[in-house]
């Protein structure tokens, strides 16, 4: 049986992983389990994933370039006469 364990973030996403190999699996060439799949650990996380946080980013960032904050400096504001 190999053992995987799975991280649940605060978006709904979660990322499976291999925690360890099984007999078999560790003996075999290409690592194929065929046996039972034991899933050993859930962790809860406090954070987004991985995508979604890149996706906000992103997403913030256009909106902040929309409104003249992206790095081109600040748009508008009071003109000196």
């Amino acid at each position: 049986m190999c053992d995987f364990e799975e991280f649940v973030f605060t978006c709904s996403h979660s990322i499976i992983r291999l925690k360890s190999y099984c007999h078999f699996a560790r003996n075999d060439p290409h690592h194929q389990c065929f046996g039972v799949k034991k899933l050993r650990n859930v962790w809860d996380q406090t954070t987004e994933c991985e995508k979604c946080r890149e996706r906000h980013a992103n997403q913030w960032n256009s909106q902040a370039q929309g409104y003249g904050y992206g790095g081109y400096g600040f748009q508008g504001g009071h003109s000196s006469s």
